[in-house]
């Protein structure tokens, strides 16, 4: 007998405000009350997933797969888990399980992420296309996806449309260089901070930006920007790609006078990201340990920047260069990046910017790594000059902040 509804949602509830002992200690209950309810096995391993028990998690789907093994959702959640634990190889067989038993993009999508992670590159590349639902795409019905392949007249009309975040965004514009030689009139819609900056850098492009209504009425065929990635896997990592560089819209009145014998450093390191941002993040009182302040002056690029940090900044002793917006101001930003002679950044829109304009940088990635940081191992596969510092630790950046330090007086 399946437990009520309002079980699962009573013990949902419970999860909001009770400790973790407690919580499992009620799932426990139901579960030996409704020892064949695969709903409650599921909902206590991703609540001890979410609780950083993954050990735990992996015992109870473990168990949920004994009860049924032909269960899809069963191998979903446990190639989510395998994931987390970042067990690359094992989170792909079980998403292949389970889109044996059960397909659906979501799961083909989610392979693909494992896939990417392990450096299955072709193939992740390939699945990556199932990142969108039906209802994503139904605007664009009355068009053909663009194909390269397919021989295409001159004149063919294609809108590449924007997607995902304002990195993602400047990872993708990797490939643009590779539209240059194609037939056809291509209009890319992007973030209206990076009109300027993408005009003045590719000129055989038509730009028009993502915050306005798309009139779709004068294009032949499209395609979001990220399909230019599962178009072109082979080249990721290639110096074809690396290679173009971003060159900044000139913004002389940010510029500030240097002094002799510094090192100018760009900073940015604090993540807004509702799910990941804590775990990107980096304190500023334990970042400042990486730098001296009689070597190093510090140039501000985090977004909306928290005004106790940067005065954290300026009472240990540092210079602090605070020229610009950099949320809003991205032709700012990209200057200021341009005078830096080198950059630190973590997983965010600095490091992706500093990497495509070839500035020294070094990127703070977290423990668990997004797959764009692995698809080529422990190398930058997008931008030339990233040196990738990854975190040893969950929740802690000592051993990454004394490697840095280490870096920067080299």
């Amino acid at each position: 007998m399946k437990p009520s509804p309002q079980i699962l949602n009573e013990l949902f509830q419970l999860a909001e405000h009770e400790s973790f002992e407690k919580v499992v200690e009620e799932y426990l209950s139901a579960i030996g009350k409704h020892p064949e309810c695969l709903e409650l096995y599921h909902g206590l391993a991703l609540y001890c997933a979410k609780s950083s028990q993954l050990d735990m998690a992996t015992v109870i789907l473990e168990s949920a797969l004994q009860l049924n093994p032909e269960h899809a959702g069963s191998w979903f959640h446990m190639g989510r888990l395998l994931y987390e634990k970042m067990d690359f190889p094992g989170s792909v067989d079980c998403y292949l399980k389970s889109i044996e038993l059960e397909p659906s993009a979501r799961n083909i999508f989610h392979l693909s992420l494992s896939q990417l992670s392990a450096g299955q590159l072709e193939e992740g590349a390939k699945n990556y296309v199932h990142r969108f639902g039906d209802d994503e795409l139904q605007e664009f019905r009355s068009l053909a996806r663009w194909d390269p392949v397919v021989g295409q007249p001159a004149t063919q009309k294609v809108l590449i449309w924007a997607e995902q975040g304002l990195g993602d965004e400047i990872m993708f514009s990797r490939f643009f260089v590779f539209l240059r030689e194609l037939p056809g009139a291509f209009t890319v819609e992007c973030d209206r901070r990076l009109l300027e900056l993408y005009t003045e850098n590719f000129p055989w492009l038509s730009f028009v930006p993502r915050d306005q209504e798309r009139q779709l009425a004068g294009f032949d065929a499209q395609l979001p920007v990220g399909d230019l990635f599962t178009l072109w896997p082979d080249r990721v990592n290639t110096p074809s790609l690396m290679s173009p560089l971003l060159r900044p819209v000139a913004r002389p009145e940010l510029d500030w006078p240097r002094q002799p014998g510094k090192q100018y450093i760009g900073l940015s390191w604090l993540s807004m990201n509702e799910d990941f941002g804590a775990r990107r993040s980096v304190a500023m009182q334990e970042l400042l340990c990486a730098f001296d302040p009689g070597r190093h002056a510090l140039v501000n690029l985090q977004y909306l920047a928290p005004p106790q940090d940067l005065e954290l900044a300026r009472q240990a002793g540092f210079e602090l260069i605070d020229a610009a917006d950099c949320f809003a101001d991205i032709e700012g930003l990209a200057w200021l990046i341009s005078r830096c002679d080198s950059v630190v950044s973590i997983d965010n829109t600095a490091l992706h910017l500093a990497g495509a304009m070839g500035v020294p940088t070094y990127g703070l990635v977290p423990h668990l790594p997004n797959w764009r940081w692995q698809v080529s191992g422990r190398g930058c596969a997008w931008y030339p000059r990233v040196q990738l510092l990854f975190q040893l630790q969950q929740g802690r950046w000592d051993a990454e902040l004394q490697q840095l330090r280490q870096c920067l007086n080299a």
